[in-house]
């Protein structure tokens, strides 16, 4: 019986694994906070590219009283992800539907999703003060959690992503291998 418990304390010790992230010191920050505008309605707006970006992933809402994003992001394939920014964009139904007054919200290319890597940070690999509570699907499952981009590759019939974990872009087999949060982008509207 003593055996028992001195087993089931230590793997209970093993089972629970908290993920932080780890910055560098020595790697100057690619993604600081200073290079974004926060619009304090939940999107940000990048200095360099002049993108806007939702803070939180689809499934999550922005909680002003925190700065941080409630909730845990929606995982979804490839093609419903495109349907859902489209969705949000055309659906006046829909529960975001010109999200914070914006209206051309949409699924970014790999080149814009890796303007905001962090490479001094791992676990994630963004700004977590510009991007609150992304890794929530890694916090949960104690794993890995990936960001859809909008660029297909037409050779391998496959899709580009960037994981979150290490900043890495790599690309699907195909269109439904599996499921990724979203992050939505918008184009700066000249009037």
């Amino acid at each position: 019986m003593r055996y028992l418990l001195v087993t089931l304390t230590l793997s209970m010790c093993f089972t629970v694994q908290a993920i932080e992230q780890a910055c560098s010191q020595t790697i100057e920050r690619s993604s600081p906070s200073v290079g974004f505008i926060d619009n304090k309605d939940g999107t940000v707006t990048d200095r360099a590219t002049q993108l806007t970006w939702m803070r939180c992933s689809i499934g999550q809402t922005f909680n002003a009283q925190t700065s941080s994003c409630d909730g845990m992001p929606t995982a979804m394939y490839w093609q419903d992800a495109l349907k859902t920014a489209e969705k949000i964009r055309t659906s006046p139904g829909h529960a975001i539907y010109q999200y914070a007054g914006i209206k051309n919200w949409r699924l970014p290319n790999i080149k814009e999703l890796n303007s905001i890597r962090e490479v001094a940070c791992v676990n994630p690999a963004v700004n977590q003060t510009v991007f609150p509570n992304i890794f929530a699907i890694a916090e949960a499952e104690g794993g890995y959690a990936y960001v859809w981009s909008a660029t297909p590759l037409a050779s391998e019939a496959g899709v580009m992503y960037m994981d979150l974990n290490g900043g890495s872009l790599a690309s699907t087999f195909g269109l439904e291998d599996y499921e990724r949060q979203i992050l939505l982008v918008a184009d700066k509207v000249t009037e």
